[in-house]
């Protein structure tokens, strides 16, 4: 039986990968040419995943050869604002959480029936965690406030101390991933100054905390789980 896929930025801490390896086929991703490198290995910037899974057009082939059943989207990815986010959104049961006008309509249209909640910030999935149905953990203050005046619980924490080379800090969704019923962390929760208020959010989800190594939160562009 084919094991479940993982997708993780190549440059992750080797620690993350062999951890990952040992329940997952993991594919360390890393783009070439297409964006700046800072996100070049990062999968929320070329995926975006839902009810349907979009693939950014210049998505490696070898990512594309795991995934058996995508579409792809309009827009290839570049190194600018506006050309490096459109597949960085959280498509969850419910809604597309992203800043309108920077969504590939790909991604639109194989979601026609949920509400779509315009957030400012367009690297939306860098800084927003779904943990579970209408719950999540964010990074930016200004996704939380409108997720609040959405009804939608969510937890808001610092980025600082999350690792983003060669930038100050990273963001919260960029180190997290979801599989089943446990998250997945790239790095150590106790490394965070908010990591015990963390730990305490997702437990009281019913759900387990899976540290892919004991160093500093890794902000590697999600983990993405197939």
């Amino acid at each position: 039986m084919n094991s479940p896929i993982a997708i993780i930025d190549a440059r992750s801490p080797r620690q993350a990968i062999e951890t990952l390896a040992r329940r997952f086929t993991v594919i360390p991703f890393l783009s070439e040419n297409c964006t700046y490198e800072a996100v070049a290995g990062h999968p929320d910037i070329f995926i975006t995943q839902g009810d349907v899974t979009v693939l950014a057009p210049n998505t490696s082939p070898e990512v594309k050869r795991h995934i058996s059943s995508f579409v792809s989207g309009k827009n290839a990815v570049g190194s600018d604002l506006r050309n490096s986010t459109p597949y960085n959104c959280v498509v969850t049961r419910n809604y597309i959480i992203h800043k309108q006008g920077f969504t590939d309509t790909a991604i639109i249209e194989h979601n026609p029936n949920k509400t779509y909640i315009s957030v400012p910030q367009p690297y939306t999935r860098c800084n927003l965690m779904e943990i579970a149905e209408n719950t999540f953990i964010t990074s930016d203050r200004g996704i939380y406030e409108t997720l609040r005046k959405h009804n939608l619980e969510c937890l808001p924490v610092s980025p600082e101390g999350i690792q983003l080379p060669p930038y100050k800090y990273g963001f919260i969704g960029g180190c997290m991933g979801k599989f089943g019923d446990a998250i997945y962390i790239n790095g150590s929760l106790s490394t965070h100054s908010e990591g015990d208020k963390i730990r305490s959010f997702i437990q009281k989800h019913s759900l387990q905390i899976e540290e892919l190594h004991q160093g500093k939160l890794y902000d590697g562009g999600g983990i993405f789980f197939f």
